[in-house]
């Protein structure tokens, strides 16, 4: 199988903006088998003042996709796309070949990191220098997900899978499209059911706000399905299953240098984020991490965001009163939908609604900070999202489900 490469994403920061006294350009490129961290530095690059000046002109692109418009980006990309060029036979020479597996999520998850500079090694360069400095240690990288610790007891009344279990289902031939390189989404669990994947970064995971007077939503869905209090085919998204890693199992490839070598290739890359081998070898001491979670999978034609501009009448009051019906038996069982707007409505292959993305936030202009996470914030989402549907009513049909409630 031929190798396939993917620009993944891009960020820049400034001495201002950044924690030590360098200006910094990376991208990411994911390969099967591979992830190549490309960085441009200004220290890297000083040595030349063209290319320094070179960079600093591409800095400025970067600064000004992020506050600009769809034009800003695309320049960006094209910069991105001419800072890419220097490496490529470098990449394909490191990109594993033929390449591993890439079935399973864990694949996806804990590939290699491999890092490469952009260096001036003369006063007169014109062109970079690529260089390939190693595989991105153990302590330097953070894991997906948060560590368990005392918090998680509650995931113990949760089915868990690890990340070894769940396998990628491919929606397309084309390589190009495969989830190991855009991302999965639809994965097949142990028990071979279709899956829609979530991953938990820890900024997201509910480890953090979970607690024994607010229980976990899936959890009480599944209460209050079993209680009676909803309807088991009330049309929300189900949990499968959540995604339990122990780091002694899926970082053991991970290279691991000795403080004094880390300090020593790495210098400000080195973090010591790793346990120590006391911790490794301590069978009593968790390693294990919530990654993320499984739903069940709804086929579906898109969100109602996607949907509805292009659907008639019928459809869009019929989908306002489901909306309405939905969020009105939560909220009789003492339950909250939370991030109400469209992008959070699914429309399956029968042109029903479903409510997804159950596990709270908000969304300004759908639902406002102080009515966040509460069943008054549903009710306000619920009538913005009407009358942002009332505006594809090009008929002017008033219909049950559209206009204020009395």
């Amino acid at each position: 199988m031929a190798q396939r490469f993917f620009f993944e994403s891009f960020q820049w920061s400034t001495i201002e903006a950044s924690d030590d006294d360098d200006e910094l350009i990376k991208f990411h490129v994911r390969c099967f088998g591979a992830h190549f961290q490309i960085q441009y530095r200004l220290h890297d690059l000083s040595l030349s003042p063209y290319l320094l000046k070179q960079f600093q002109d591409s800095l400025t692109l970067m600064k000004i996709c992020e506050l600009g418009d769809n034009l800003d980006a695309e320049r960006a990309l094209e910069e991105i796309h001419r800072l890419r060029q220097p490496f490529e036979e470098l990449m394909i020479k490191l990109a594993p070949n033929p390449p591993p597996s890439y079935d399973y999520l864990s694949d996806y998850l804990y590939l290699p990191i491999l890092i490469l500079e952009a260096i001036a090694t003369t006063q007169s360069s014109t062109a970079v220098q690529p260089n390939f400095k190693g595989e991105l240690p153990r302590q330097s990288r953070v894991p997906i997900g948060q560590h368990i610790s005392i918090w998680g007891h509650w995931l113990k009344s949760v089915k868990s899978l690890t990340s070894q279990q769940i396998r990628l289902l491919p929606t397309s031939s084309n390589l190009e499209e495969h989830p190991y390189l855009r991302g999965p989404t639809k994965v097949i669990a142990d028990d071979n059911t279709i899956c829609y994947y979530k991953e938990f970064p820890a900024w997201l995971s509910p480890l953090s706000t979970v607690t024994e007077e607010k229980p976990w939503i899936h959890i009480q869905i599944s209460a209050a399905i079993n209680a009676k209090k909803l309807h088991s085919d009330i049309h929300v998204c189900r949990l499968h299953s959540v995604i339990i890693d122990d780091d002694r199992e899926v970082l053991q490839h991970w290279p691991r240098p000795s403080k004094e070598d880390l300090y020593k290739k790495w210098g400000r890359d080195g973090c010591f984020q790793d346990w120590t081998d006391e911790q490794y070898a301590d069978p009593n001491f968790d390693l294990k991490r919530l990654v993320g979670m499984l739903v069940y999978y709804i086929d579906n034609k898109g969100t109602l965001e996607e949907i509805a501009p292009q659907s008639d009448n019928e459809h869009q009051c019929r989908w306002a009163t489901e909306l309405e019906s939905i969020v009105g038996e939560l909220h009789s069982a003492g339950l909250v939908w939370g991030d109400a707007k469209p992008s959070n409505l699914l429309i399956d292959q029968n042109d029903q609604l479903w409510l997804i993305d159950l596990e709270g936030s908000y969304t300004p202009g759908w639902v406002d900070e102080n009515n966040r996470e509460s069943q008054k914030g549903d009710l306000q989402g619920v009538e913005r999202i009407k009358e942002w549907l009332a505006k594809y009513d090009n008929k002017s049909t008033h219909c049950i489900g559209f206009g204020k409630n009395e």
